[in-house]
């Protein structure tokens, strides 16, 4: 291409780099360009959040106009920042690879509680304006005070700094970009199958005219067609609410082998807790057919859950906002057990909260402060927090397979103490090499078989014990309408019934809430 390529976006810092990312580009490939900045109606009000500033494309009319008028080429924007609905006489050619999907919490070191979700206080006030993240972080903690925050990232970090917020929401892809060091703060990175990301959050969408057929092909040259594919879904699903920021929609489809696996969270107020629903689905026409199904469909009138949730838990409050009635029972009893602490282990594994809780009934602080620690899963790292300040690693995977892909990575070939119980899988250690894991039995699972008299439509399982004490119990899978299984080894006991369960994509209340509903 011979012609000077206008670029035009936003004056931000993070909207600078987005245009020096694609200018570099352009360049690597041989053209030639500059970079017009201009100035956007969200840029210029920063009094109001985003649900409070009327219209839509707040954040991009003004570039989009400059594109229509001829004084620039080319526009870059944060893809999630554009309609769904492209003004005519443009398109978007191209698309960048995805950076990092997910939203992080920035915390003040003084508003730090790695006992609660999240690892900030009770009763922190968070900094967003974003509806969605308003939603989510209200539904997954709903002790907080959401105060509006405005200004380019940088501004929104000093405000935190300065004690206007105990913590703030903020796109990871952002914080990485623009390189800010935070490590003054508390970084907590959410994961997006659980805190759904804006659709297309992490890419950029190269917009230009429908006619510019030259520089069209251009920008195909640097288009992600992987990350294309993706977004599609995430956008076409976006358009089913209206395509706007003024809703609380969130949306992530995670590429797998052959499908994506599609979640959604959605309300119409973000003062509500939003509803959850997660599918797989093959491509567009079949996410949008399987979403139209889904999100019609009531929750269930009622769940068996096999684990005992606190009042203040996402799922329990999530069940009554959808009037869903909760019957909790559990078909296992833990029963610490004495055992002699190995001495030649470098690391210890905690998979779940009974290990924890079994594990410091028998050894303190002290023995082990030289020794490093790892846990499967959020409640299991605030179980350990009651014990310990620090843990030097929490796998970001799901299932035992990527968690043991992770933790080799982590230790190498040092060895790793597993503290388990006597109906252990040892679904994680068995996938490390034999002469690196020690096993400790520190707790004894009593199953209990209990026969219920009145059978929910919907059962939440959260181990393979529990389903071994339902069925022994008298009760039948198969009456079940629906069977969620918090894992995959949990999901693989229930088939041996004869039922087909649901399985959560990753061990969190919003997870299993999202599967009851759809």
């Amino acid at each position: 291409m011979s012609k000077k390529v206008i670029i035009g976006g936003r004056g931000s810092d993070l909207a600078l780099w987005q245009a020096n990312f694609f200018q570099d580009s352009l360049t690597a490939i041989g053209v030639d360009s500059e970079i017009k900045i201009i100035t956007t109606k969200g840029d210029r009000i920063q009094d109001l959040s985003f649900d409070k500033i009327e219209g839509k494309g707040f954040f991009t009319k003004e570039i989009e106009s400059a594109l229509l008028e001829g004084s620039i080429d080319v526009a870059i924007h944060s893809h999630k920042d554009l309609e769904t609905q492209m003004p005519p006489g443009l398109i978007i050619a191209g698309v960048s690879q995805r950076a990092n999907p997910s939203d992080v919490i920035l915390i003040r070191p003084n508003a730090i509680d790695h006992t609660m979700p999240f690892g900030f206080k009770k009763s922190a006030v968070v900094g967003t304006s974003s509806a969605r993240r308003k939603s989510q972080i209200l539904a997954l903690r709903g002790d907080v005070e959401i105060k509006d925050i405005r200004g380019n990232v940088p501004t929104r970090v000093n405000k935190l700094r300065n004690g206007d917020f105990d913590a703030i929401l903020l796109a990871a892809a952002g914080l990485e970009r623009l390189q800010l060091d935070v490590s003054d703060l508390k970084k907590w990175e959410l994961d997006p199958r659980i805190f759904v990301p804006a659709p297309a959050q992490g890419v950029l969408a190269y917009q230009c005219r429908s006619d510019d057929a030259g520089l069209i092909e251009t920008i195909k040259r640097l288009d992600d067609r992987s990350t294309r594919n993706a977004i599609q879904i995430e956008r076409a699903l976006l358009s089913r609410f209206g395509g706007g920021c003024h809703i609380p929609i969130g949306v992530y489809a995670k590429p797998q082998e052959d499908h994506f696996n599609v979640s959604v969270s959605f309300g119409q107020d973000w003062t509500m807790l939003p509803k959850r629903i997660r599918f797989s689905a093959s491509n567009v026409e079949d996410a949008l057919s399987r979403f139209d199904k889904i999100s019609k469909m009531s929750a269930p009138e009622s769940v068996l859950i096999t684990k005992h949730q606190d009042e203040a838990s996402h799922i329990l409050r999530a069940c009554r906002q959808f009037d869903v009635k909760v019957h909790q029972t559990s078909f296992i009893e833990v029963e610490p057990v004495k055992f002699q602490l190995p001495n030649d282990f470098d690391w210890i594994f905690f998979a779940s909260s009974n290990a924890v809780d079994a594990f410091f009934q028998n050894v303190n602080e002290v023995q082990i402060k030289d020794k490093r620690t790892a846990v499967f899963g959020e409640s299991t790292a605030r179980a350990l927090h009651r014990y310990l300040d620090k843990i030097d690693f929490i796998p970001n995977a799901g299932q035992p397979n990527e968690v043991a892909i992770e933790i080799s990575k982590v230790v190498g070939d040092q060895r790793v103490l597993f503290p388990s119980s006597n109906q252990s899988l040892g679904s994680i250690a068995k996938l490390l090499s034999p002469d690196q894991v020690i096993e400790v039995e520190t707790y004894r699972t009593n199953i209990i078989a209990r026969k219920l008299e009145n059978l929910p439509e919907a059962a939440i399982f959260y181990s393979p014990s529990n389903v071994t004490g339902f069925v022994d119990g008298g009760n039948d899978l198969g009456k079940l309408k629906k069977v969620i299984a918090i894992g995959n080894s949990t999901a693989a006991e229930i088939k041996k019934h004869g039922a087909q369960p649901l399985i959560a994509d990753i061990p969190h209340q919003a997870e299993l809430f999202a599967l009851l509903c759809s």
